[in-house]
């Protein structure tokens, strides 16, 4: 049942400590800023107001995870030692001197059971909506990256479990190869209707929602995958979303811009991206959105014809290109595959050849996204590319390291997707809401660092 706490005697409370807790703390400062009301009308409609027994305040208990993901303590067991033994904590969650910390177990089931995930969403998002008002998010530039969160998992306790899974093709890669082949009087390509193929998967047995991932260990190890949106001016996450560690960045990003600009209402000029983000789809998507993406490079490791890159290949007319050695290669075909496929125009023109690699003629391929990475080359090149090749590793970056070494990020606390969710939401608030109230201190003493376009 509901109880509501008098804040008179909350106040009371508080004043007990009144000469004994620090002023400067992180948490009185996030106490300055936070609207506890609002807290309260988001907890009320999961508790009854006339059955059961009454209740610890639910206020408390979001308190004192507060109190944890601050302080980055490993359990909330310890932070509920730590509670009976720190003046400025008990200060901030109003318990009286006489007063003992509530049970951890109440903490961990007020999280698991009571309350609904979205709440911590909703905080978040509460959270960067005053400091939108406040005029410290920037509409022109924001970088994206991931991370990897190591789950609560043995590694060793893996399990083969066969899916099923629908390939279907892709209808606008087909577009483009059928367009090609129209254009030399070639017959255009069928689209091949949807399979479905089964897959073999390595699944963990505590934790089946963690990816297995082989980024850091050879063997593998589960793992979930932190996809993140920050602003670059002063760093604020804009969104935080949770995968396994199989589903990379690049196909989860458009979905995610989406979703901040529900929240915030625009979309950026600019984007900073990691080179695990170099894809064409994703490049064509956000340009038809009006975002310049900015990619870095990325290192591709092909053996095959090293003596005699792709790259070497100039492009002297429509579908001609040459090779570094002189040799012609004219339209051969475009495959289903999206690439369109170039051969010497005298057969047997690579037979002598010193680069070449193999006993018959080299097949030149071009991609049918060639434009979009030329652009992304083009803009990676630029003046401004180089400025934001250094602004990614002190924004997006920063924000993962914090998180790790500051909030205990680097290892999932919960199993499964909505409660490791849970965890980096109220990661992510923290984070802002640290940020914020440097910045409100900074305007105290009169220097305004809010946007001014």
């Amino acid at each position: 049942m509901y109880r509501p706490f008098s804040k008179s005697e909350l106040k009371k409370n508080r004043k007990a400590y009144e000469k004994m807790y620090d002023k400067r703390h992180l948490l009185v400062q996030i106490d300055k800023v936070m609207d506890w009301d609002y807290v309260y009308s988001l907890l009320k409609p999961f508790y009854s107001e006339d059955k059961g027994r009454p209740s610890l305040d639910p206020l408390m208990l979001v308190k004192i995870l507060i109190i944890q993901y601050v302080e980055g303590f490993r359990s909330v067991r310890f932070t509920c030692k730590q509670i009976d033994q720190h003046i400025t904590y008990r200060w901030f969650l109003d318990l009286s001197m006489d007063a003992s910390a509530p049970c951890h177990s109440s903490v961990s089931k007020f999280l698991r059971h009571r309350v609904d995930p979205k709440i911590w969403e909703a905080l978040f998002e509460y959270v960067l909506l005053q400091i939108k008002k406040e005029g410290f998010l920037s509409p022109e530039t924001w970088a994206s990256d991931e991370t990897e969160l190591k789950a609560n998992a043995n590694k060793r306790k893996r399990v083969k479990v066969v899916r099923k899974v629908v390939e279907k093709e892709d209808e606008y890669v087909l577009q483009l190869v059928n367009k090609k082949r129209l254009q030399h009087s070639k017959r255009p390509l069928d689209p091949k209707p949807p399979k479905e193929v089964e897959k073999e998967v390595i699944c963990s047995t505590k934790d089946p929602d963690a990816g297995l991932s082989v980024k850091h260990d050879p063997r593998g190890l589960f793992a979930y995958h932190d996809h993140r949106i920050v602003d670059t001016l002063h760093n604020f996450i804009l969104d935080a979303y949770v995968t396994s560690a199989n589903v990379p960045g690049h196909r989860v990003l458009i979905e995610r811009i989406e979703r901040v600009k529900q929240r915030v209402g625009y979309t950026p000029e600019n984007i900073v991206l990691d080179a695990g983000y170099y894809n064409a789809r994703l490049g064509r998507e956000l340009e038809d959105k009006g975002i310049h993406a900015y990619v870095s490079y990325r290192r591709f490791h092909r053996k095959e014809h090293s003596k005699c890159r792709s790259s070497q290949f100039r492009l002297v007319k429509e579908d001609v290109y040459v090779c570094p050695c002189g040799v012609k290669f004219l339209y051969s075909t475009s495959t289903r595959s999206g690439y369109h496929e170039y051969k010497p125009d005298v057969k047997g023109s690579c037979a002598n050849c010193p680069a070449a690699n193999g006993k018959g003629d080299r097949v030149f391929r071009v991609s049918v996204h060639q434009e979009v990475y030329q652009q992304m080359e083009k803009r990676r090149l630029s003046e401004k590319g180089k400025v934001f090749r250094l602004v990614r590793p002190a924004t997006i970056e920063r924000s993962f390291a914090e998180s790790k070494e500051l909030h205990g990020l680097r290892f999932a606390r919960y199993r499964g997707v909505p409660y490791v969710q849970i965890q980096v939401w109220i990661t992510a608030m923290i984070q802002n809401l640290k940020k914020w109230t440097k910045l409100r201190s900074l305007q105290s003493h009169g220097i305004d660092l809010s946007y001014h376009k």
